[in-house]
């Protein structure tokens, strides 16, 4: 689920500077709005890994405690 919030932000994100970098190419001055775009969907993304990681991180330390406890259990 994370990782493909993660793929469709980072995709959305490079959209955005694929369309913007047209737009400069075609010599269009109306590119201010894509710049407050390209923050905001860079920030989303930035938002979305912090999430996988932590999700990661909890997840990996939890299978961590149960792998512990479970060799203690067995001996």
């Amino acid at each position: 689920m994370l990782e493909h919030r993660l793929s469709e932000a980072s995709e959305h994100y490079v959209d955005l500077i694929v369309q913007q970098d047209r737009l400069i190419r075609d010599d269009n001055r109306e590119t201010s709005g894509l710049a407050d775009a390209i923050r905001e969907a860079r920030s989303r993304r930035t938002c979305v890994a912090r999430d996988l990681l932590s999700h990661r991180g909890t997840h990996h330390r939890s299978g961590a405690k149960t792998r512990a406890a479970t060799q203690t259990y067995l001996g």
